[in-house]
């Protein structure tokens, strides 16, 4: 029953999702259109939206797509784009669409975010800025007791798809660049032992609580969103080798070139208001605050961690890692 009733909660996701891109024609002039990711649907909906319209009178359209669609929708609609802002959770595609020029350089207002959210400096500021992050987490079944050691599984692994969803780039970079050949290794194993490859973060940890695998990489805040509901996982920081890891997702900002609404570097700037940022770790959303101080999440890995390894990615490198996406597809 339980089961069912999480794929119950996937198809009704998937309807709102073509639903939004559906009713899009409709939205009415002067409102604010950010294509974003399901994974910040309830930061979004309950949190940030409501404020900002409270704020300022202005609505925002939220367009729920995958990681590839966004930046496909945005390139094919040339000079004159639907989108104003786009919320993301990887900087790959913020990097590759401002090196084709489809994103403005920017600076937020009144707020110093740490060098490892945000982007390099490039003229007139910055490509990108992270307004919220969470760490990467290996999930599993509670029957296993504890987090297998990645290097050495031997069981149903849902290896993310890394060419449609975030989450199976921050698989990518993980299997890349923990602990060089070794870890390319482990991710072959995973691979190996993938039959179904989740498209989106919320399928990947519906697939550990309906028993379609028995362990997979995760976002933590969105693992700890179903774990709040009843669903049965566990997680723990990533394990390789006997070396926990720290692989941090960032939930990044960027300005589209040419955006229609006048007042899309606003709603960039609220993001880091404080009544945003103090709120982003509490139910239902999980996430973490790139200002400090830092709180950790309600049941969420505390961290610092002991002796874990923070994996801090260039992502100015993207097209390294664009490079080994297609590798970790089944079959690729």
């Amino acid at each position: 029953m339980r089961g069912r009733t999480f794929s119950i909660v996937a198809l009704v996701l998937s309807v709102s999702v073509a639903v939004s891109l559906t009713d899009l024609y409709k939205v009415q002039q002067g409102n604010l259109v950010v294509y974003t990711t399901p994974a910040l649907q309830s930061l979004l909906e309950s949190l940030v939206v409501p404020a900002f319209r409270s704020a300022t009178g202005i609505d925002v359209t939220l367009v729920y797509v995958s990681a590839g669609e966004q930046y496909n929708r945005l390139r094919m609609s040339g000079g004159h784009p639907e989108a104003d802002v786009f919320l993301h959770a990887s900087p790959l595609f913020l990097e590759k669409g401002y090196a084709a020029g489809y994103f403005l350089p920017f600076q937020i207002a009144n707020v110093s975010v740490p060098p490892d959210f945000a982007s390099r400096n490039v003229t007139g500021g910055h490509a990108w800025y992270a307004f919220a992050w969470s760490p990467l987490a290996e999930v599993y079944d509670p029957a296993l007791g504890a987090p297998p050691d990645l290097a050495f599984i031997n069981m149903t692994f849902g290896f993310p798809h890394p060419l449609l969803s975030n989450n199976g780039i921050y698989a990518v970079l993980f299997f890349d660049n923990a602990l060089g050949n070794l870890s390319k290794t482990a991710g072959a194993r995973a691979l190996a032992h993938t039959v179904v490859q989740p498209a989106n973060a919320r399928a990947n940890i519906l697939g550990i609580a309906d028993h379609t695998f028995e362990v997979t990489l995760g976002y933590e805040g969105v693992t700890l969103f179903y774990q709040h509901q009843g669903a049965g996982v566990a997680f723990d920081l990533p394990l390789l080798d006997g070396q926990r890891f720290v692989p941090p997702v960032i939930f990044s900002a960027a300005l589209v070139k040419g955006h229609p609404n006048p007042r899309a570097l606003d709603f960039i700037n609220f993001l880091f208001r404080p009544e945003i940022q103090s709120n982003v770790n509490m139910s239902p959303f999980y996430f973490r605050s790139v200002l400090p101080p830092y709180s950790d999440p309600i049941g969420g890995t505390p961290l610092p961690a002991p002796g874990a390894v923070t994996l801090n990615y260039d992502w100015s490198q993207w097209a390294t890692l664009e490079s080994a996406l297609p590798k970790y597809v089944i079959g690729g």
